[in-house]
């Protein structure tokens, strides 16, 4: 666990890693708590962070990705995927439907 992570409360317990896909604009005014701001062209562009190649394939560990709804998102969740992120997951409806549903696990306006 390097500090930046300890930092971040990501620690070989945690079991799974919450990234927002979206620009950093929206992320900053809102998003799920926990949530690691990861815009979705790094992904294409091969710039990975730290954290992902921690949960890459590890076994009981799940890398969840979401943008602001689910269509947007299924290409990005396909391309790591792709990139050999086997563990990778979509959260279904995006984070606007996971606002509808859990409004008290989001931080912001």
């Amino acid at each position: 666990v390097t500090y930046a992570t300890d930092m971040l409360g990501i620690t070989s317990n945690t079991s799974f890693l919450l990234l927002d896909l979206r620009e950093p604009d929206d992320y900053n005014l809102w998003r799920i708590k926990e949530a690691i701001n990861y815009p979705a062209p790094n992904i294409g562009r091969d710039r990975i962070i730290p954290e992902l190649y921690r949960f890459k394939n590890q076994p009981d560990k799940l890398i969840i990705v979401y943008m602001n709804d689910e269509r947007n998102g299924t290409q990005y969740a396909q391309l790591l995927t792709e990139k050999g992120y086997e563990n990778t997951f979509l959260l279904s409806g995006g984070i606007e439907g996971f606002l509808e549903d859990y409004s008290d696990l989001c931080e912001g306006r």
